[in-house]
């Protein structure tokens, strides 16, 4: 079974959300992370919705 996951651009061991379908992660990257930027739920407050990416695992 195939995974995908969100990790961060700059690091790919800042692992951040593993999803089952390629759809799914991009819509967590589209409509969920910028939520999370903007409310400042991450410790690392530089990191911006075009910080993270999706890799095939």
């Amino acid at each position: 079974m195939a995974q995908f996951k969100l990790v961060e651009r700059e690091n790919h061991l800042h692992l951040h959300a593993v999803f089952d379908t390629k759809e799914r992660a991009e819509r967590h990257l589209r409509e969920v992370i910028p939520v999370y930027c903007e409310r400042g739920y991450f410790m690392d407050k530089t990191l911006m919705p075009n910080s993270f990416e999706i890799i095939a695992a």
